[in-house]
């Protein structure tokens, strides 16, 4: 079933596929699709499936027939004896009837085709939390970018209502400048988020595989993701995550390599037959035939302690690969559950923030009510007027944030792109 989905993934694109035209607004799914397409460390693990495909189907040759066909001339003489020629003709065949090593050769193959099936399937869960990530980036840049003129638009009513204050002698000299300092260093800070945009529309660009800039939008914007895991479920989880069943094929790869090296010193059976015509015309009439088998028997082919030195090194090696394996899903597991408690963290600081930020705008509408009737002082104000500043923008942080450790949750599960 896991073969395949791959294989369907694979036939819908093509290997090398032309560039896709890009809407100037993009939803995720828009993302995804066109990443499908573009990204080119995506096309060039879809080539590598192919190679490894058709060396596996090159190497079940080995227990097919083997026919060749052979046409020669050849004229000779000497000082003794006038010159003649002789012409042959012949046809061959040979196949393997017993040999255990080259049954190992193709299970190998078969198992690195497997093996790079699962990889592509792990660059398509790698590529998904690239493109969610930069996406997300720009959801992020283009709400901080409103957010910063909201913040100027504050900055500024506050400089004009200091001034006002001052100029009727109201307020000090000090205050007037700090309002009007903290209005110009909100043009910078809005400034800073125009460039953030750009940055993150160049980073979306790249990932969805284009070297084009264009000025696209993401469809969006920042909420707080409902993502629930049943922690009691991860172990079984972890066997269907193709970075597993990658590692997997590689102790597979292992296991074979170690019989195979076992092989070594089991007999091999090969038939051989031959048909041949030879005589002093081109097309020659007299015939011979030859029809056997042949059984070979190593002993000590490679050399008195190869077998025993390679069937253990073969062993070592699959002991080492157990433990590999072992490890990845010991650190999987515990990777999943950290950053699953990091959503639910950064997830519930989000909810606690959107209540704080409703809260101080509706205090900073009050503080300038206040204000205007010198029921507070400008250092009351400013508090409140900076108190609302910093929940909208840590507001949007903390939204990111869940977003963003969702997202690395489902790539430690393999989600792949598309999903």
């Amino acid at each position: 079933m896991r073969h395949t989905l791959i294989l369907l993934v694979l036939a819908a694109l093509p290997l090398t596929a032309p560039a896709a035209e890009i809407p100037s607004e993009l939803t995720l799914q828009d993302c995804a699709q066109i990443a499908l397409a573009n990204n080119p460390a995506l096309s060039a693990q879809r080539n590598s499936i192919e190679q490894a495909k058709y060396s596996y189907l090159a190497g079940l040759n080995v227990y097919y027939p083997q026919i060749g066909l052979s046409h020669s001339f050849n004229r000779s003489g000497s000082q003794t004896s006038s010159a003649s020629s002789r012409w042959s003709a012949g046809i061959s065949a040979s196949e393997k009837i017993f040999d255990l090593k080259a049954l190992s050769t193709i299970r190998s193959s078969r198992l690195s085709y497997e093996k790079v099936e699962e990889d592509y399937l792990d660059q398509l869960a790698g590529l998904r939390q690239s493109v969610a990530n930069a996406f997300l980036t720009l959801i992020y840049a283009q709400e901080n970018l409103k957010a910063q003129k909201r913040i100027l638009e504050i900055r500024e009513q506050n400089a004009k209502l200091i001034q006002l204050h001052y100029d009727s002698g109201m307020e000090s000299r000090g205050n007037m400048m700090y309002s009007s300092a903290l209005s110009e260093q909100a043009k910078t800070d809005l400034a800073r988020a125009e460039r953030s945009v750009d940055s993150a529309r160049r980073g979306l660009l790249r990932t969805l595989g284009t070297a084009d800039y264009k000025p696209v939008t993401a469809k969006g914007e920042l909420s707080l993701p409902d993502f629930t895991l049943s922690l009691d479920g991860i172990r079984a989880a972890l066997e269907n995550i193709p970075q597993v069943r990658s590692q997997e094929k590689s102790l597979e790869t292992l296991k074979e390599r170690m019989l195979s090296s076992k092989f070594d010193a089991v007999p091999t059976l090969t038939a051989s037959q031959s048909v041949g015509w030879s005589g002093a015309t081109e097309f020659p009439g007299s015939r011979s035939w030859s029809f056997g088998f042949s059984l070979n028997l190593p002993l000590f082919s490679n050399g008195l302690t190869y077998f025993a030195n390679n069937t253990k090194a073969a062993s070592a090696a699959l002991k080492s690969g157990q433990e590999s394996l072992r490890d990845l899903k010991i650190g999987l597991e515990n990777d999943i559950i950290t950053s699953y408690n990091g959503y639910l963290n950064a997830r519930d600081s989000a909810a606690a923030i959107a209540a704080v930020f409703k809260a101080n705008e509706e205090r900073y509408k009050e503080s300038q009510i206040h204000y205007m009737a010198g029921q507070i002082s400008f250092i009351d104000l400013e508090n409140i007027e900076q108190s609302l500043v910093d929940s909208q923008l840590n507001q949007l942080n903390l939204l990111k944030n869940a977003t963003s450790t969702k997202i690395a949750v489902e790539n430690l599960l393999g989600v792949g792109l598309g999903k």
